[in-house]
């Protein structure tokens, strides 16, 4: 199937079904980001039906470059099994089943790139594992940061108690879907993993 044909089917799939993705303009941010760092190694927290997942793996396939992607949900990780296999990005993504917070600390790589977007209430968790797994410099990005900022609790004193310097940038504004920007600097962060 023609990627910019399977796209705009799941955009219309998630928004007659409400399904939480990204918007498009969103999406080409991160492509435009990826290409211009030339990250070489993503990883995603939350894959929903694959839309977000499928504009990252087309950034990262004309490099050769890889996607891996974290889902726990039963039915969204086959809709994005099925959906990769459309997009003809199966040797680009890789998709892991079962919850990040178990799954993130048995990831043996570093990242040039990490795009959090699931389960809001443990995006400080989901910071703090992926901090020692992103090189120092490269970028992690949080979406959602405005719009769903009341189901983020401790999230903000976080950032301030580490003393994590970040930018959060207007990229889809008509949305109210602003996002977060850490460009991770060279410290490590004393934190326990809270269990959700």
């Amino acid at each position: 199937m023609n990627r910019n044909t399977l796209l705009k089917e799941l955009r219309e799939y998630w928004i007659k079904n409400t399904v939480p993705n990204i918007s498009d303009i969103n999406a080409k941010f991160l492509k435009d980001l990826i290409s211009i760092k030339k990250a070489k190694s993503i990883l995603e927290i939350g894959t929903a039906n694959w839309f977000s997942t499928i504009h990252l793996g087309i950034a990262a396939e004309k490099n050769d470059w890889k996607v891996t992607s974290i889902e726990l949900s039963i039915p969204s990780f086959a809709e994005a099994e099925e959906n990769i296999k459309k997009a003809n990005l199966e040797n680009t993504v890789n998709l892991i089943f079962w919850n990040a917070l178990d799954e993130i600390p048995k990831l043996t790589e570093k990242f040039d790139f990490v795009f959090i977007d699931w389960m809001m209430r443990a995006t400080k968790n989901f910071l703090w594992l992926v901090w020692n797994k992103v090189e120092t410099g490269w970028i992690i990005i949080i979406d959602d940061v405005i719009k769903f900022k009341h189901k983020m609790p401790g999230f903000k004193e976080f950032l301030e108690e580490h003393k994590i310097k970040h930018n959060i940038l207007p990229i889809d504004v008509e949305d109210n879907d602003w996002i977060m920007m850490i460009i991770k600097p060279d410290f490590d962060i004393d934190y326990v993993v809270e269990r959700m």
